[in-house]
């Protein structure tokens, strides 16, 4: 089985951080070797100096990761603080870890295949199960990114990872590679042989008022929604004006998100407003498809928290139906949870009401780690069938893994 230790640090220095978070990992491990590290911070302490003390501290083995606004952990939400899940595989589980660098020089669509094209390096001839993927929340051109990888891995292959994020004072996101912190690039690992997951992933977001259809677009650049300038979908439902709008458009984006249909699956696709440009276009956290059916979309507090309760009732199932058609006895499981900037801004104080119904849904021994993203990447449903890859807004993604 896995042997899994998850330790944390809420030191202010990034080197006693690195020191007492690994050290804590490695005591739960009971001296076993360490095959990776997956390492999350705030953004205050992402630095070179914590990179190099985990890296020399665990003598070569890969470390992935990225900065976030806020920690996810079995302890609590940290928003200043280091968490690091330690793994160590059982021969039947296979794995590679690669980066790709200068993203925004290569484009999304050559930065996908790339990627692709090194963790696939290690898997000839051996199945593979799951890919764990982290990019800059500054990259552009996201749908091509994904294609590119999916050109390489498979179309319906499971992936699932996040955009790092940050306090929106600084203008960097950092990912963890090895002993080096990049921005601009992406990273991931592919895991295969005899692993077992289950993933829950869901928003709680509903539909007002009926489809619309968007009828110009360029990336994430609505121009127009049912011929219209973009903007007048928003001033219709809200009853308010442009000037209105930009004034309120932090709440709003959390509030009333972009909600795409997308036939088949069972969740919309979600898409946050950037911002309101001044011949009435909407700019959005990602893109949005030409001719997109959409609706307005409303969540609540309590909306949000029941997803999150659906989402980790997924992961579980998958989990143990994953065991079960594997046939294996026994298995150790760890979380990896990655929950939207969008549902930190609507929660606030009932944050960590979220980490207790993940913490409850899994049990308490299941050791977790996460990170609050500026993007989630998953299939859009969980359930049943692992569909097409998305980058989603304001979702709350677990991932359970067994071996």
């Amino acid at each position: 089985m896995m042997t899994l230790g998850a330790g944390i640090s809420l030191e202010k220095n990034p080197t006693l951080a690195a020191k007492e978070a690994v050290r804590s990992a490695r005591t739960k491990m009971q001296k076993e070797r360490v095959n990776l590290a997956i390492v999350f911070s705030s953004t205050d302490l992402s630095s070179p100096p914590l990179l190099k003390t985990i890296g020399s501290m665990l003598e070569g083995v890969p470390i992935i990761g990225a900065s976030g606004l806020a920690v996810i952990s079995n302890q609590g939400i940290l928003k200043h603080g280091l968490a690091i899940m330690l793994v160590s595989f059982p021969k039947s589980i296979h794995y590679n870890a690669a980066c790709t660098r200068e993203i925004s020089v290569k484009g999304g669509l050559a930065a996908g295949e790339e990627l692709g094209d090194k963790l696939l390096q290690q898997f000839k001839n051996i199945p593979r199960t799951l890919g764990l993927v982290f990019s800059d929340k500054l990259i552009e051109e996201d749908s091509n990114f994904i294609y590119g990888l999916q050109t390489r891995l498979g179309s319906s292959f499971p992936l699932v990872g996040a955009y790092a994020s940050n306090n929106p004072s600084l203008l960097k996101t950092h990912l963890y590679y090895h002993q080096d912190i990049f921005s601009d690039a992406c990273a991931g690992i592919l895991l295969g042989g005899k692993l077992s997951f289950g993933l829950g992933v869901k928003h709680g977001w509903k539909p007002l008022g009926k489809p619309h259809t968007v009828t110009s677009v360029k990336g994430n650049l609505v121009e127009k929604i049912d011929d219209k300038p973009a903007v007048k979908f928003y001033e219709h439902y809200l009853d308010c004006d442009s000037a209105k709008l930009k004034t309120e458009l932090k709440r709003i984006s959390v509030l009333y998100p972009l909600g795409i249909y997308l036939a088949g699956e069972e969740e919309y696709l979600l898409r946050n407003i950037l911002s309101i440009e001044e011949n009435g276009s909407l700019r959005f956290q990602s893109n949005v498809p030409q001719d997109s059916r959409i609706r307005l979309m409303i969540g609540t507090k309590e909306t949000c928290l029941d997803a999150t309760r659906h989402a980790v009732d997924e992961a579980k199932k998958g989990l143990s139906a994953s065991v079960s058609e594997m046939k294996k006895m026994e298995t150790n499981n760890f979380a990896v949870v990655f929950s939207s900037l969008s549902r930190y801004a609507l929660l606030r104080k009932e944050l960590d009401k979220e980490l207790e119904i993940i913490k409850e849904g899994l049990g308490p021994d299941t050791p977790l780690i996460g990170l609050y993203a500026h993007g989630e990447l998953a299939p859009l449903r969980a359930a049943n069938r692992l569909g097409k890859v998305y980058i989603h807004n304001q979702t709350v993604s677990v991932l359970n893994i067994g071996g």
